[in-house]
């Protein structure tokens, strides 16, 4: 009796998942047929950089649909707290990008913000190491956002 249980919560449980109209959300990205052109880059080198060699990843040369990009991005490091001593030990770290796309039959900008909070360190190394893998996920974040809009159009 417990077999026939469990056997009915988890066709239930499949029945209402399909029922729900679930679609994972990067379920486009492998339906990709675009050419990227980056055109300019303004702000900041390093951002522009990584944003650069992630978007070469989803461009694809036989492809007939062209989109020009233009970056400008730009990296903000603010102090929130101090300690007694008037050292920092906490930041604030903002990046903004901004996608200017233009195509035969479409242009748009595309505007990313985004912002994260992060603790100082007694190892400055370690420190940096940190805020750059942070900065690395967010760049990471942001492009697959924009290749998702991408490729709705």
């Amino acid at each position: 009796m417990m077999i026939y249980l469990k056997q009915l919560k988890i066709f239930l449980f499949l029945f209402l998942l399909i029922s729900c109209g679930y679609t994972p959300v990067y379920e486009n990205l492998n339906k990709i047929d675009f050419k990227l052109n980056i055109s300019n880059l303004n702000g900041v080198r390093e951002l522009n950089n990584k944003i650069k060699s992630n978007l070469n990843r989803y461009t694809f040369k036989a492809s007939e649909k062209v989109f020009n990009i233009s970056i400008n991005s730009k990296y903000t490091k603010n102090i929130i707290a101090k300690d007694a001593t008037g050292a920092a030990t906490e930041f604030e770290i903002i990046i903004d990008v901004a996608f200017k796309v233009d195509s035969e039959n479409y242009k748009n900008t595309f505007e990313y913000n985004e912002s994260f909070t992060m603790k100082s360190k007694a190892d400055k190394i370690e420190e940096q190491e940190y805020e750059e893998n942070l900065t690395s996920n967010i760049i990471d974040i942001i492009t697959q956002e924009l290749i998702s809009r991408l490729s709705l159009l």
